[in-house]
Order: C-alpha cells, then structure tokens, then sequence
C-alpha cells in the first residue's frame, strides 16, 4: 500500500514540477534496481547532515529506494531529514520521503561534489538512528586511486613506485576485509578510523598508474584473504600483531627486522623527541581518568619492560600528592600512546618504542623512534626498498612472510 501510495505522490509531483518550468524533469523508468556488486565500496561521508544542503552542480538523476525517477539540474539544493525510519527530501518546496535516496550524475565522467568534495560513482542517502547519513557507493579500484595520495607519500617521478605498487595491493585487501562490516549500511569509514579517502581531486598520475598495474590483485594465506595493517615508520623492527590489536597470534604478522641497517631510517620519524613540564605529564593522565586530583605530581616515571621488538610494553608512573600520598599508575602497550600524546596535544604519541630521562628541571623527556603501531607494511621502509630496486613483491614477501599475492578471481 505504501509503494502504491508513494508512486501515485511521485507521479504528481514529478506532473507539477514539469508545469512550472522548475528545473527537475521526470525520467522514464527503465533501467532495473540499483544493486551492489563484489567489487563496489559502500564509504561513510557524513554521519549526520541534518540541516545541511546537498547542492547539485551536474546534472543528476535522483533515485528512489533502488528505482530512477528524477532528473535534477544544476542549481538545485536538495535538503534531507529523518524521522520515523524514513528519509524525507525537499526540493524546491516539493516533499518526498522514501527509506532511502541515491544521487547518480547523469554523465557518469562527471562527478558529485559533496562538501566541496567531488566524488566517483554515487551519494546514497539513509536514516542512520533517526539522523541523516550519505555514503559513497564507488568501484574499489576508483576507491583506491583517492586513498593511496592520502596515505602514501609518493615521491618523485617513480622512484617510490614499486612501494605505491606494494602499498595498493595492501590498501586492496584492507578494503576486502571491511565489506562485511556487520550491522553496518557502510564498509568503511573516509577517515583515519580506517583508510583517508579524498575523492577524485586527491588523485595524481603516479598512484593512479600503481592501482592500474595491480588491479585485482590481494595478499592471500591458505587461499583466504589476509589480515594487512601499515604504518608509517616502524623504527628497525614490525611489531607482533597480538602485542596491538586484540586476537590470536597471525603467522604472516609476528614481526620482521626491517633491515640493517633499517630501510625506514629515511623515514623523518625514524628519531624523535617530546619533552613535558611536570604538570603537563600529570595533566594527561587526568583527562584519560587515571588520576582524579590536580594534586598530585610526577615523582618517578619508568619503563617496566619491553616486548622483543623493544617497544614499551608496560610503563609506571609514580605520583605523590601535596599531602605526601604515593599512588602508582600503569599503562601498557599502544595504549600509551593515546594517553600520553604528544606534547603539543595535536596527535597521538608517534610510537611506543622509546627510552624516557627526567632534566634537572624535573621535565620528563621521552626519545623515541618510528611511527605508527608497528605492525604489518612499514610505508618508509618500503620506499626505501623501491628506491633501491626491489620490486612489489618482495616488499610485501618481507613485511607478510609466507603470504601469497593472488588474483581476486583466481
């Protein structure tokens, strides 16, 4: 009954709108639903856009839950809300509401822009939680073409080329392992809580060439996608997957020694250095809830051990208040790195792979070296392999040992 009642209002909507001259016209309906396919990734753009317009500057169709109905012309704002389960459009004073919206360009060599961001293939619009989301549905190797820019430094002419080579079959399997995010309308987030996508204009000729020459091709183990994670520096050794994220040991993953000496000792965060004032020590550790009280200040800091790679596994802190109380704090692992931070506040600790000293003015000096987790692909120390002639494969063989590089279809 809805459908019929639906298709009746957008029939008399798409009537008026071609009475009065507005810009929107009404397209035949022919082609079949819109459906995904093995090779297409589903990206969250925008959480909520509640209140904010989508303005269209190419000629677009409008779909309707799968089917074509509307043609809309430049200069046209579309504006979305959610209510009831359902996504309510408004366009030109006309109402729709649909369980979802999908904005296709009417020339697919042209592309939307969206947050002053132009995008390959489509913008879906659904109800997340009662609030209005847009993902971006766009082929993976299009996908890949605006991550490897963001993610990558590329160097100059090719002389990092068998890296970005290397580095997209990673980005490549990374994305496969994301298609099932279960529960979710997306597979993957446009942000560093997994890959940065910048669209079209973040493209450039050299990565696009990388994605080109590896097309289709993944890491695999015992004939089933594998796990991939990548870094930027990881300072002379990877780290042991387990000793980061949670799980099982993974054979592929267990840590490898980067080379001697280190091919990522070209990396400018090979070596590094963060020095804290007392009370900006203490302070993190108050806005992470370790400690509840400003009264309290840094007595001794100290390395309690290490995993074998050499990065921090477990550091304590000695705290004594103003009224001679000691209470101790413990953090372990890359959990250190988002608690400590660096001192500037601006990121995450570069690594946990670090010797720490007190100055005479009791500030707290930690040395480190590497960037990143440590685990899996060291961006640096691949491209210091590409520049010194080694080819894709036996960078990836040396980062994921006993891995095989496979066709996706094979």
């Amino acid at each position: 009954m809805y459908k019929k009642i639906l298709t009746i209002f957008l029939s008399v909507i798409i009537f008026c709108m071609g009475c009065s001259g507005s810009r929107i016209s009404s397209v035949k309906n022919k082609e079949p639903e819109v459906k995904s396919v093995l090779n297409e990734i589903r990206l969250l753009v925008d959480e909520n856009i509640n209140g904010k317009e989508i303005l269209i500057d190419i000629p677009s169709y409008i779909y309707i839950e799968g089917k074509k109905a509307i043609l809309v012309n430049p200069g046209n704002k579309l504006f979305f809300s959610a209510a009831n389960g359902l996504i309510h459009l408004n366009i030109k004073d006309k109402f729709l509401e649909a369980d979802n919206f999908q904005i296709f360009p009417k020339d697919t060599t042209q592309f939307l822009t969206y947050n002053m961001m132009r995008f390959r293939g489509s913008l879906k619009v659904i109800n997340n939680s009662d609030s209005v989301a847009v993902v971006n549905t766009v082929d993976l190797e299009s996908y890949l073409k605006g991550v490897i820019p963001k993610e990558m430094p590329l160097g100059k002419g090719e002389e990092y080329f068998q890296a970005l080579k290397a580095f997209a079959i990673c980005a490549r399997t990374y994305s496969l392992n994301k298609l099932t995010r279960n529960g979710e309308n997306f597979d993957l987030f446009i942000d560093t809580r997994d890959q940065v996508y910048g669209g079209v204009d973040a493209e450039k000729e050299i990565s696009n060439k990388a994605v080109d020459e590896t097309k289709g091709l993944v890491l695999t183990y015992e004939g089933k996608i594998a796990r991939v994670f990548y870094h930027s520096t990881c300072g002379g050794r990877t780290e042991k997957v387990q000793n980061v994220f949670k799980g099982d040991p993974i054979p592929y993953l267990q840590g490898v020694e980067d080379g001697n000496p280190p091919y990522c000792s070209i990396s400018p965060s090979f070596n590094w250095e963060e020095i804290y004032t007392q009370d900006l020590f203490a302070g993190r550790l108050r806005q992470t809830g370790l400690i509840d009280s400003e009264y309290y200040s840094i007595d001794t800091v100290e390395i309690m051990s290490r995993f074998a790679s050499g990065r921090v596994k477990e550091l304590k802190i000695d705290l004594l208040s103003y009224k001679d109380e000691r209470r101790s704090v413990f953090i372990f692992g890359n959990n250190i790195r988002s608690i400590i931070r660096t001192a500037n506040n601006k990121s995450i600790l570069k690594s946990n792979w670090f010797d720490l000293s007190v100055d005479e003015n009791k500030n707290v000096i930690i040395s480190g070296r590497g960037y990143g987790h440590g685990v899996g692909l060291c961006q640096w120390g691949a491209i210091d392999q590409s520049k010194l002639g080694y080819d894709f494969k036996k960078i990836l063989l040396h980062y994921f040992p006993g891995t095989n590089i496979s066709y996706l279809n094979d």
